[in-house]
C-alpha cells in the first residue's frame, strides 16, 4: 500500500529542498571566490619570481648537465693552475692526493691540461702534463665504456710517468680482463670530484671573477651526482 503524503508534509519537504539549494549556491559562491583568490595569489607569485619550476644551474638550464664533453672541458679548466678560477693547483692537488696517496708530484703549478687528445684510434678525454706527471682521465657520464677502451689507452700511453683515472657517476672500475689495466685506472666518482672542488673553494680566497663559474659547476655536480 502506497504511503500518503499530506500537503503539509509536501510543503515541508519543498522548504527543505529550497534551503539545501540556497546553502549549496552559497557554498559554490564561496568556492568560486576562494579559487579566484588562489589564482590571484599564484599570478602575484609568478610575477614576483616566487613561483618557479625547472633547473636553476647553468648547465641544467642549457640542458648540458649530462654532456660528457662539457664536463671534461670544465674539469680541465679546474685542473689548470693558471685559469681564472683562482684556485691555483688545489683541485689537481686534491685529486692526486685522493687517488695516488703517498706519491709526490713536484711543480704542479706548471701543469698544463688538454681535452680530447687524439690517439691513432680514439682520443683521451683529459690529459694533464706536469713535470714527472702525465695524467690521463677517461670521463664517463652516461656512455658505457667501449670494449677494450681502457686497455687500448693503457697500451698506447707508453710513459713511465703516466697515471690513469676513470671518472664516472658510480665510481666503477675499468672493464678489462687484464688486472694490470684495472689497477692502473683509479676509479673516481663525480660526487668525490665535487668534494675535492668544495675543499679547494673552502681553502682559497674569493678574489677571482671566475670563482662564480666554479660555484655554478659545483651546484650542477651536487644536483646530478650527490654530495
Amino acid at each position: 500500500m502506497a504511503a500518503v503524503v499530506t500537503e503539509a508534509q509536501f510543503d515541508a519537504m519543498a522548504r527543505e529542498w529550497r534551503e539545501l539549494g540556497d546553502r549549496a549556491a552559497r557554498a559554490i559562491g564561496d568556492w568560486e571566490a576562494s579559487f579566484e583568490r588562489i589564482a590571484a595569489e599564484q599570478a602575484r607569485l609568478r610575477a614576483d619570481g616566487l613561483w618557479t619550476h625547472g633547473r636553476d644551474d647553468m648547465l641544467g638550464v642549457l640542458r648540458l648537465h649530462r654532456d660528457e664533453v662539457r664536463h671534461s672541458r670544465l674539469i680541465a679548466w679546474l685542473l689548470d693552475p693558471c685559469a681564472h678560477h683562482g684556485l691555483g693547483s688545489r683541485v689537481l692537488d686534491g685529486l692526486l692526493a685522493r687517488l695516488f696517496p703517498g706519491e709526490a708530484f713536484a711543480s704542479l703549478a706548471d701543469a698544463h691540461p688538454r681535452c680530447e687528445v687524439p690517439l691513432l684510434e680514439g682520443r683521451l678525454d683529459i690529459v694533464v702534463d706536469a713535470p714527472g706527471l702525465h695524467l690521463v682521465i677517461e670521463n664517463k657520464v652516461d656512455a658505457p665504456e667501449g670494449p677494450g677502451q681502457c686497455d687500448y689507452y693503457y697500451e698506447h700511453v707508453d710513459r713511465p710517468d703516466a697515471r690513469f683515472v676513470l671518472l664516472s657517476p658510480d665510481g666503477r672500475r675499468a672493464r678489462s680482463e687484464d688486472a694490470e689495466v684495472r689497477d692502473a685506472f683509479r676509479p673516481l666518482r663525480y660526487a668525490d670530484l665535487a668534494g675535492i672542488i668544495r675543499g679547494a673553494l673552502a681553502s682559497s680566497a674569493p678574489r677571482a671573477r671566475g670563482r662564480v663559474v666554479v660555484e655554478e659547476y659545483l651546484r650542477t655536480l651536487e644536483k646530478e651526482f650527490g654530495q
